[in-house]
């Protein structure tokens, strides 16, 4: 029996593959971090996402350092992009914390980082 469509979905936090898909788990994945709750999510799920959002940003990097190489030093795009690609590296580097409290401000961090590095490479390629 043939699988459906929707059994090769992946779950929420798989990546997929690249293309047009991949940047709708992008958004999910962001707009997941960054659900505003009274309540912390579970540990393990703060934990997972930011695994999940750190596997985005490795490569977001890359994109954005072939960026920045296209505007010369002393514009504001360059700066900025500059700041934008420093603090991802900081976030790439950082764990979740010492508790679920800091892993979860750890986590919406790391998901902004990934917000505006996603929406700076998909401006300049005209997304």
């Amino acid at each position: 029996m043939d699988a459906t469509r929707a059994d090769q979905q992946p779950l929420p936090g798989q990546l997929r593959p690249a293309g047009t898909d991949g940047i709708d788990q992008i958004q999910a994945d962001i707009a997941a971090a960054l659900r505003s709750t009274i309540v912390l999510p579970p540990y393990d799920e703060v934990l997972r996402l930011i695994d999940t959002l750190k596997r985005h940003l490795g490569p977001l990097v890359e994109q954005a350092k072939g960026h920045v190489q296209e505007h010369r030093p002393g514009e504001v795009a360059w700066y900025r992009e500059h700041v934008q690609i420093d603090n991802a590296q900081i976030q790439l580097r950082s764990g979740p914390g010492d508790g679920l409290v800091s892993a979860a401000h750890r986590l919406q961090r790391l998901a902004r980082s990934v917000q505006q590095l996603h929406r700076q490479i998909h401006h300049d390629q005209g997304a």
